[in-house]
């Protein structure tokens, strides 16, 4: 098998070749033109589908993984498209996802772009819902599913695509890996891989697959694709710096952009998405070089009469307890007062004789409209201070997808210079405690301990905090109308 161009091409399906297909058929969005795809995609799909003498695809499952922005979500969506449209009649493609909303992004939209911005008349034989569409002239379909083992059971798929198989980490999506498997009854049935390298002692499933094809032969002599024809897999794995094959990423431009994106990334997250390597499922919050960098040059004086929230999160034993103050200059969120409990050995915190006293100096001092703080703890006791202090919003703040966001603004403000702290030393060992891990989709991160013993409440308080005063909203008139230059209630 030689190089680029000169590959010798598989035998051809009964209808069109891939290559040849895409480049009349497959638009992208950025163009509004047929796909050009480069020498290295056109050696993987050759090499993809290839077939054996009774027509019968050499490769069942298919792992596409490289680095970020090097298309593979298009070629994913390229193959699933083709499938349909030239595989025969009555042809099933599911686009699968860990959850419906991201069944339905990135290759499955990619799809819906390229009949959008295709020729008219291959627009006109498509018929599209949210989650379904429909080849007429085959009667095929390609549909979104979320990971559902029972739902799907019985199914007979053409073709699987499965997007960023690294968060596929549940027994649920194993099960259902298993039951979406080719289909050994149907002439064409493959399942298509398309992810980033994934966490380790985290992304089994993906490991598993990623580990096999590493055990196979060279397919081609420069690209590193494997073959395992035991379990008729074929793999293109491409990591490191050898993995950016696109012409924007080569030469100055692509250096100078690396660069940028190494200095404001987390390492294992720029690792993961930019070399495609394994890593470890959790990194440090952020550089303590970072954090040092950002004490506030120009602390407030005793007349600051800016507008105040603060966020508290809560423990009863075991953890310790936070209270932080913020306020906003510009753009900037400014954390100007912090105060931490620790409880007793084999004691409990009283909040009444700590947290209280503590809140009800800084509602007098500050102008504050809000305090948003963990409901688990601290329910009962914040509805019987808002009995008190009515004309300050008391704010629950959930600790799901809310906290998602708020402790990704927060490393983001960080990275980008746009939070000032006080230099509080105990705030600093919370936030010197702290890792970040991933969701699942690899979108967000979630503050999380570096082990069980480290405390890093208080700067769960200030993620709470800063993404109430510079997302919640603003405050209501009557709150600004009672607040005084001494604080809410003078003092």
């Amino acid at each position: 098998m030689n190089d680029g161009d000169n590959i010798i091409t598989p035998n051809r399906l009964p209808t069109d070749d891939i290559l040849t297909w895409a480049a009349q058929y497959f638009y992208i969005q950025e163009t509004r033109q047929p796909i050009v795809l480069l020498p290295h995609q056109q050696a993987i799909l050759r090499i993809f589908t290839e077939q054996e003498a009774d027509g019968r695809f050499k490769w069942r499952t298919l792992l596409y993984s490289t680095i970020k922005k090097s298309g593979k979500t298009t070629i994913s969506a390229l193959y699933a498209r083709w499938a349909a449209e030239t595989w025969g009649n009555g042809q099933e493609v599911y686009n699968i996802g860990n959850k419906l909303k991201q069944a339905r992004e990135r290759a499955f939209t990619k799809i819906r772009q390229s009949i959008k911005y295709g020729p008219e008349d291959k627009c006109e034989a498509w018929t599209m819902t949210r989650d379904r569409l429909t080849f007429t002239d085959t009667d095929s379909i390609i549909e979104a599913v979320p990971v559902n083992d029972a739902g799907e059971a019985g199914s007979n798929p053409s073709l699987t695509v499965w997007t960023e198989l690294w968060g596929f980490n549940s027994e649920a999506a194993r099960r259902f890996w298993d039951e979406m498997q080719p289909v050994a009854t149907r002439l064409l049935s493959q399942r298509f891989v398309d992810t980033y390298a994934g966490y380790r002692g985290e992304s089994a499933l993906l490991w598993d697959l990623w580990q096999t094809a590493l055990t196979g032969d060279r397919l081609h002599p420069t690209l590193p694709i494997y073959g395992v024809p035991a379990a008729r897999l074929a793999a293109y794995i491409d990591t490191g710096l050898e993995a950016r094959r696109m012409s924007w990423q080569q030469g100055k431009a692509g250096e100078e952009y690396y660069a940028m994106i190494e200095a404001s990334e987390r390492p294992n997250n720029f690792r993961r998405l930019h070399l495609n390597e394994w890593v470890e499922n959790q990194d440090a919050f952020i550089e303590m070089s970072v954090w040092d960098n950002l004490e506030n040059p120009n602390p407030p004086t005793p007349k600051f009469d800016g507008l105040v929230v603060i966020g508290v999160d809560a423990a009863v034993s075991g953890d310790s307890m936070a209270a932080v103050a913020v306020t906003m200059e510009g753009e900037r969120v400014v954390e100007i007062e912090t105060h931490i409990w620790i409880p007793p050995k084999d004691g409990k915190l009283d909040f009444e004789t700590t947290l209280r006293p503590t809140l009800e100096d800084m509602l007098r001092r500050y102008r504050v409209w809000a305090v948003t703080y963990d409901e688990y703890q601290l329910h009962d006791f914040m509805t019987q201070l808002q009995k008190s202090h009515g004309r300050v919003e008391f704010v629950p703040f959930p600790q799901g997808d809310k906290r998602l966001q708020a402790d990704t603004a927060l490393l983001k403000r960080l990275q980008q210079g746009q939070l000032w702290h006080s230099g509080h030393e105990k705030l600093r060992a919370h936030v010197a405690n702290a890792d970040s891990k991933p969701s699942l989709d690899g979108r967000a991160i979630r503050i999380v301990k570096r082990t069980h013993d480290k405390k890093i409440d208080a700067l769960v308080a200030l993620s709470m905090a800063a993404h109430k005063i510079s997302r919640g909203g603003k405050p209501k008139a009557a709150i600004i109308q009672g607040i005084g230059t001494k604080g809410l209630y003078g003092g």
